[in-house]
């Protein structure tokens, strides 16, 4: 597979080459055929990156392309925070549902990591924290961002997060396969390259981004690890692939309530 690097320079490419962004997410049905795990795993990786919501999507490519506003890129980081908090609850059920204690202690991880691996004599806080110190070099109080209130379509989000994690057994797939994590490691340092160039935002509030593009490089190997692991059957190869294309989907609506709330506030 290509490195890290690599695929951050094709994401570059990507981000250049896209003329007009998609209007609605775009993610093709899973193979008709069984694939060696192996082969599986590299078809699901190619497929998520060229559909990545974080790649595709009019508020990514307008963020990269510096087409916001400070005013409205606040009013996305007032929605976010809200999902960044909600991601250490799916993390905590992820770990509570793992089907091995081998499964378990590699969530574990994962889950230090987003909680802050500042904990346990880690480098980071929370991933709350980093998102809070960002939120301040684009100029706004801390407490304005942990006081705010989720927009209607960004609470619908939040409910259905909820609502996936509650109800997941042990032993199902996880409702986050890690494998779409590696988009981060790939596009948060380019999009921190559009905070620096082009709206300005201080260095030492970007390692919200900068501790992405380290943690979830390990995130995104454990989802490949997951994939190989579990992806032994015709019936699981799609259940894996219909779960990655529901969460694209997911995904691309929490990005539809960060740019309307942009929109909104660059109409006040």
């Amino acid at each position: 597979m290509a490195s890290i690097a690599e695929l951050r320079d094709r994401a570059r490419k990507m981000y250049r080459e896209i003329k007009t962004p998609w209007a609605y997410p775009r993610f093709p049905d899973p193979p008709r055929e069984f694939l060696p795990p192996e082969k599986f795993l590299e078809l699901v990786s190619e497929t998520v990156l060229t559909h990545h919501t974080k790649i595709n999507h009019p508020f990514c490519v307008k963020l990269v392309r510096g087409e916001w506003s400070i005013k409205q890129l606040q009013a996305w980081a007032k929605q976010d925070y809200h999902a960044k908090v909600q991601t250490l609850r799916n993390d905590a059920y992820i770990v509570a549902t793992a089907p091995t204690l081998e499964e378990l202690q590699e969530q574990v991880k994962v889950l230090i990591s987003e909680c802050g691996e500042d904990l346990v004599g880690g480098k980071y806080p929370s991933h709350p924290e980093l998102w809070l110190r960002f939120a301040e070099g684009l100029g706004m109080k801390r407490e304005e961002i942990r006081k705010s209130e989720p927009s209607p379509l960004m609470q619908v989000v939040l409910d259905a997060e909820r609502y996936k994690s509650m109800k997941q057994s042990v032993g199902d797939l996880p409702a986050n396969l890690r494998v779409g994590e590696k988009i981060n490691a790939v596009v948060h340092p380019i999009w921190a390259e559009a905070f620096r160039e082009k709206y300005h935002v201080p260095e030492k509030a970007l390692d919200f981004f900068t501790a992405h593009g380290e943690a979830d490089q390990d995130h995104g190997k454990l989802g490949e690890q997951i994939v190989l692991s579990r992806a032994v059957t015709p019936e699981v190869q799609r259940a894996i692939w219909l779960h990655l294309k529901k969460g694209q989907a997911k995904q691309w609506v929490t990005y539809d309530a960060f740019s309307q709330a942009a929109l909104q506030a660059g109409d006040q």
